[in-house]
């Protein structure tokens, strides 16, 4: 398996955690880089994005809005393209 996911060049964090999340299907790798996705979906291994991850700590009431983290999250160097926040927000039921 470790091989498997080797063969994608990703860094050595993210192959930890796919080799983690193949031998754990209950579990889900967090990842936002786009070729990482690709290998997920590869994989067969389910991912959830830093934005998916705010709408869901919103949803079980942990953070109270998905807007203020998101910024936080672009201010630290996260690209999230404009229709990417809109539907967060939208998910997270924050739409103007």
């Amino acid at each position: 398996m470790s091989f498997t996911v080797a063969a994608w060049n990703l860094g050595d964090g993210e192959s930890a955690v796919f080799s983690f999340a193949k031998m754990e299907p209950g579990y889900r790798a967090i990842v936002d880089d786009l070729a990482a996705r690709r290998c997920a979906r590869t994989l067969g291994v389910r991912t959830l994005g830093t934005g998916g991850l705010l709408v869901l700590a919103k949803r079980r009431g942990l953070i109270e809005t998905v807007r203020d983290r998101i910024n936080m999250v672009i201010d630290n160097g996260l690209y999230l393209s404009d229709s990417v926040v809109q539907l967060l927000l939208s998910e997270a039921g924050e739409v103007d």
